[in-house]
């Protein structure tokens, strides 16, 4: 599969799903405080993306967890386990967002319509058979979709009543951010 450049959306969706990430593991234990700022581990944000981007290894990225915890925040790595923490990112990065293909367009339903209406939007294809929902460029504020943007979903092609076929997304496999 080929890799194409992500959207401004979606490298805002990708930040945030990984500051997401951070703020769960959580390494200086603040986040059950909810007035606390969610841009706490922002410094882990970058260094972090740009390991998980170039394909730097598990050990890689739990070295620099581990001197980001030491050097940066001042606390001793001795009580961290930075090789689960790691596995973790890499997974989330090779999952949902590594060799990403063009967009295409897949059918989402549309939740409490009183008929069946699938609306269509944009989905980047990923490993699997499975696609993340990039969105559409329309004011949706009235719609409630089956699976949010940034969700990633499992598809299937599906036979309309007027013939008509489309992929129909029909399961989240993935979080959203």
């Amino acid at each position: 599969m080929t890799t194409t450049a992500l959207s401004k959306r979606e490298l805002g969706e990708r930040l945030s799903q990984l500051r997401a990430l951070m703020c769960k593991w959580d390494p200086i234990g603040v986040m059950s405080d909810p007035d606390w700022p969610r841009d706490e581990y922002d410094c882990l944000v970058g260094p972090v993306l740009t390991l998980l981007a170039q394909g730097a290894s598990e050990e890689d990225i739990a070295r620099c967890l581990r001197k980001e915890i030491d050097e940066h925040f001042g606390l001793s790595p001795d009580n961290y386990d930075f090789a689960e923490v790691a596995r973790r990112l890499r997974r989330w990065f090779d999952h949902g967002w590594r060799d990403v293909g063009d967009p295409v367009t897949i059918l989402v339903a549309l939740l409490d319509e009183g008929v069946d209406v699938w609306r269509p939007v944009q989905a980047r294809p990923l490993n699997h058979g499975h696609f993340r929902i990039i969105g559409v460029d329309a004011d949706t504020s009235d719609e409630t979709w089956q699976f949010p943007v940034g969700a990633i979903v499992k598809c299937v092609n599906k036979q309309f009543a007027d013939g008509t076929r489309g992929m129909t997304a029909v399961e989240q496999v993935g979080e959203a951010g």
